[in-house]
């Protein structure tokens, strides 16, 4: 019974601060709504998929393609250390902060003719390489810098995993992942015997941010604000000891209710006092009787 009461007396509680609630609610989903799209700052992803398993002169058998496909799964969180390793993500830095040049045309050596009596003419002469400066962005990232945007993912039972990086930049974000695939698949071979890795998706950059969650964010300031007004709500009811109605007496302090007394307007010159009030009637009778005579 004590649990019906305190549930009723909830509900009448939300009941009378219904509208305190709700105008709370929108303030605080207003709040939320603002702190992730204009006081935090968006972070974007992009990721590339990449294959690595061995030559295929090494799997001549199918039972020995099952055991190396087997072996690759399992060298996956090898080629995860690998990839956030000081030795890939030092070069990783390095090429990201000094692009290698365009080649437009590529250099060829002098071309000569021997004739009958072995002396050589010069056929065609040597060309230098012509390059131009690169048009890929330049980003000063350390080490460290990398290895906190970088993670690498993978499914259960599968050669192919991804490289994931987190920025604030989107574009960024896509060159850094494009660069850490391109840079492993260079050094695998010689960090193992591996000699067939392929990038299997390029990461491009998106303009969708994955943090911070503006729907996410609203929710958590309705449900703040909701809460921390119907908690301060239900504090100042709680400790509220005045009594509001007669069940409360009955309740409180074990007594009887005999009746309700209505609020008595107070009478101007009112006395209990009996020949006051006869001596008032008898001046007010002569008054009475003194405007008869005189009409």
């Amino acid at each position: 019974m004590n649990n019906v009461l305190e549930l009723r007396q909830l509900w009448h509680i939300i009941q009378k601060h219904f509208f305190a609630l709700v105008f709370m609610a929108i303030i605080g989903a207003g709040v939320g709504y603002g702190i992730a799209k204009f006081v935090i700052a968006p972070t974007y992803s992009a990721s590339t998929s990449m294959l690595v398993n061995r030559s295929a002169e090494d799997t001549s058998t199918t039972t020995a393609n099952l055991s190396d496909q087997q072996a690759d799964v399992q060298l996956i969180s090898t080629y995860k250390n690998l990839i956030i390793s000081s030795n890939v993500l030092g070069t990783v830095s390095d090429n990201l902060a000094h692009p290698d040049p365009i080649v437009v045309k590529k250099a060829k050596k002098a071309v000569y003719d021997t004739l009958l009596d072995g002396t050589k003419v010069l056929v065609t002469p040597a060309q230098k390489e012509v390059t131009k400066p690169s048009t890929k962005n330049r980003y000063k990232l350390s080490v460290n810098e990398l290895k906190d945007m970088v993670t690498i993912s993978s499914q259960t039972n599968s050669q192919v995993f991804s490289i994931n990086v987190e920025s604030k930049n989107s574009q960024m974000a896509a060159d850094v992942a494009n660069e850490v695939a391109n840079v492993f698949k260079d050094k695998i071979g010689g960090f193992m015997k591996i000699n067939n890795v392929s990038i299997i998706d390029e990461a491009k950059a998106s303009k969708q941010p994955v943090a911070p969650s503006v729907k996410l964010f609203t929710l958590a300031g309705l449900v703040a604000f909701v809460g921390l007004t119907f908690l301060y709500v239900l504090i100042k009811e709680l400790t509220d000891t005045t009594i509001k109605s007669p069940d409360e007496v009955s309740q409180v302090f074990g007594m009887t209710n005999l009746g309700i007394i209505g609020h008595i307007k107070p009478i101007k010159n009112f006395s209990m006092n009996a020949s006051v009030h006869s001596s008032r009637q008898s001046g007010t009778q002569r008054s009475r009787l003194g405007r008869a005579e005189r009409e």
